[in-house]
């Protein structure tokens, strides 16, 4: 009877497997973004749920044997070791899928953008940007902002900013130019490339994929790469930032 429970263990243990690694596979589609494309997260979800009908058996039938020399040779004891120890597996593989997977933060079911505020220095004749006029009228390749997720010194994904042009406006004689970018990622380090009429520029944000609520508020202005050896905030390219929930589809 013991081998026959052992098998008995082996095939619930399959069953749960199956339906476990099924439910996960549904998840990873969503969390790596998995095309659907000529079936690609059809076959994704199949041979997630084979290989969870497959490790469950064998792992259901090894732990039901373990679990006689453990706690005795009663049905209940093999059965229990045999399901048991495929659940704790599926636990495991839905813990570090989890942790793997590029998750795209969000507040309330909405996903979150970054507000900025671009202060170009004081309009002079010798002023980088003094010449060149509104920049509202600059061509787009002349005025860039890109959010980039490094891991390791490696780009790892950007998302170009959307100015918004018809919001730019003079504050003491500088020029405030307002953008936003989605928050794509979760994971890396941010940094900013900045183009600003056809000169570019940059900076390290202060902030990850998991905003606190303070910045949800306007952070202080701060000073861009090049901005850092000008002798005063005024002669200096600077920046603000601060977190909004994406507004609702449609």
């Amino acid at each position: 009877m013991t081998w026959l429970t052992m098998l008995l263990a082996g095939l619930l243990a399959a069953i749960v497997g199956g339906a476990g690694m099924l439910a996960i596979a549904t998840l990873c589609v969503k969390w790596y973004r998995i095309s659907s494309f000529e079936g690609g997260a059809g076959y994704y979800a199949i041979g997630l749920t084979l290989l969870g009908i497959i490790g469950g058996f064998i792992a259901g039938c090894l732990a039901a044997r373990f679990g006689v020399g453990y706690a005795g040779d009663r049905w209940t004891v093999q059965l229990g070791w045999g399901v048991g120890a495929v659940a704790v597996l599926l636990a495991i593989v839905l813990i570090i899928t989890y942790m793997a997977a590029d998750h795209v933060p969000d507040k309330g079911g909405r996903g979150l953008t970054v507000a900025w505020e671009i202060r170009l220095p004081v309009e002079s004749p010798d002023a980088p940007f003094g010449p060149r006029g509104n920049p509202a009228d600059w061509p787009d390749e002349e005025l860039k902002l890109q959010l980039v997720s490094v891991v390791g010194r490696t780009p790892r994904g950007s998302e170009l900013a959307a100015f918004d042009r018809a919001a730019f406006r003079q504050e003491n004689g500088q020029w405030i130019l307002p953008a936003r970018v989605p928050l794509f990622t979760s994971k890396g380090q941010f940094c900013v490339n900045l183009t600003l009429g056809g000169r570019d520029d940059g900076f390290w944000p202060p902030f990850n994929g998991f905003p606190h609520p303070s910045q949800f508020r306007w952070s202080d202005w701060l000073r861009t790469n090049k901005g850092r050896d000008k002798p005063a905030d005024a002669a200096a390219t600077m920046y603000r930032f601060r977190f909004e929930q994406a507004p609702p589809p449609g």
